[in-house]
């Protein structure tokens, strides 16, 4: 093979190879645009079950502590020295004002969170 047949050949791998270049640059440009749309979508999918598991484990968090309340004041009516029952009226009513007032204002700032 002569030298002028290998440049020829060369030359035309090249070519060959060109369109695939370009066609390459075009499929990552389709990429980047498409991974670039996407992206905001994902973003805004996935905040609102952020925001829900959030809310959802505070809830939790709020019920279990007033359940270890609740087991706490049955204790206290079980106790054998406290045999008392005004005593143990006016410590339920004690308790029951404070859940109350507990809950009423864990509903304010739920229903302040649902406004913003």
């Amino acid at each position: 093979m002569e030298l002028k047949d290998v440049i020829l050949s060369t030359l035309a791998e090249m070519e060959d190879i060109k369109p695939d270049i370009n066609n390459q640059k075009s499929i990552d440009d389709f990429q980047l645009v498409i991974k670039q749309e996407i992206k905001p979508e994902v973003k805004q999918e996935i905040e609102p079950e952020i925001e829900e598991e959030q809310v959802i484990c505070n809830e939790m968090l709020f019920l279990t502590s007033i359940r270890e309340r609740l087991l706490v004041l049955f204790e206290g009516f079980q106790a054998p020295n406290n045999t008392n029952i005004e005593a143990k009226v006016d410590m339920t009513l004690n308790f029951l004002e404070y859940v109350l007032v507990t809950i009423d204002s864990r509903i304010d700032e739920l229903e302040r969170g649902s406004r913003k």
